[in-house]
């Protein structure tokens, strides 16, 4: 959820980063706040990718007529490493040496060396990053000199809270098992969760009660929810609805990769949820470490399918991506056969 900072913002460098932009939006607004008055071009720069060779004469431009000035430099790339090839790699895209760090831009070790041997004096920078490398040295400097503060997606279980606190500002109630099912389809990025909620809040009006259906026709679904309606209608028998899911996916312009390596992932957990049960092994979950809600779904899942079935499709599911790797098979073929094949 929101990140607790400290009250005393100036004179200082932020490094956020990680997955949720509306989280790290958020604690960009927070701090503005706390500046007062903004004019940009005068307290308040915004620099990027393109225009980072601007941030020293930035910090040493005094802020006419302010205090206190706020640089926010947005997607800098200079917490990203750029690879150096070496000739092997050439020969072979697939290798797995260790990255060689080059500077981002020429102008990343003059930043560098400029940050790390000046203090900032009445000057604040926010580097608000979508991806970082911990072993950049740009990474190095913030994290020792600065406040570094990584914004991933919510916790399904900080989800569920969420969207009991929300439901009850409206007036609208959720039960426990509801804001649980909730938690395993919804998107974790806060932006949308607290969209997917408004929607349900609306619909289901201000004194009234959020029920199953509801969030099945409102909520738009992850495409994780959605591979497990598949398979649990692959398990039912529905063969038909599952190829309509599958199709549905592909006009939403999900690559059909991406769809098979969550049906390969998914149906390796159930065939290791059937394998422990045939085991007497009880604690798999801590292995598998799935949202108790969605593993104890998995289990009931388990239950429409025997061991042989399970070792069968798991199979045909490491097969297609052999054939798949060595260019001799159609993916969307191939898992329209898998679904047939379960009769």
């Amino acid at each position: 959820m929101e990140k607790d900072i400290e009250k005393d913002v100036f004179n200082k460098m932020f490094l956020f980063y990680g997955e949720d932009k509306y989280l790290r939006t958020l604690q960009v607004n927070r701090i503005k706040k706390q500046f007062g008055e903004l004019v940009k071009g005068v307290n308040y720069i915004r620099l990027d990718d393109k225009n980072i060779s601007n941030l020293i004469s930035e910090i040493n431009t005094p802020a006419f007529g302010f205090e206190n000035k706020l640089i926010v430099v947005n997607n800098s790339k200079l917490f990203k490493i750029t690879r150096k090839k070496t000739k092997d790699e050439d020969a072979d895209e697939n290798s797995d040496d260790e990255e060689i760090e080059e500077p981002s831009n020429k102008y990343e070790e003059e930043i560098i060396n400029y940050l790390d041997k000046q203090d900032l004096v009445n000057v604040t920078i926010i580097f608000n990053e979508d991806d970082v490398a911990k072993n950049k040295k740009m990474y190095k400097l913030l994290d020792r000199k600065g406040v570094v503060t990584e914004f991933k997606p919510l916790k399904p279980k900080e989800v569920e809270d969420y969207a009991v606190d929300l439901c009850n500002k409206y007036n609208v109630k959720i039960d426990k098992t509801n804001a649980v099912y909730f938690s395993t389809i919804c998107s974790t990025n806060m932006e949308d969760v607290i969209n997917e909620l408004r929607k349900l809040i609306e619909y289901t009006g201000s004194g009234n009660e959020i029920k199953k259906e509801f969030i099945d026709i409102i909520t738009t679904k992850t495409l994780d929810a959605i591979i497990f309606d598949l398979t649990d209608n692959l398990g039912k028998r529905k063969i038909i609805e599952s190829i309509d899911t599958l199709d549905e996916l592909l006009m939403q312009k999900e690559p059909i990769q991406k769809i098979y390596i969550m049906i390969y992932r998914h149906y390796k957990n159930l065939y290791l949820i059937k394998a422990a049960q045939s085991e007497g092994i009880e604690n798999i979950n801590e292995e598998l470490k799935l949202h108790p809600f969605v593993f104890m779904k998995a289990k009931d899942q388990v239950k429409n399918y025997t061991s042989e079935e399970l070792t069968k499709i798991y199979k045909q599911l490491m097969q297609i991506d052999i054939e798949y790797k060595s260019g001799n098979i159609n993916l969307y073929d191939a898992l329209i056969n898998v679904m047939c094949s379960i009769i």
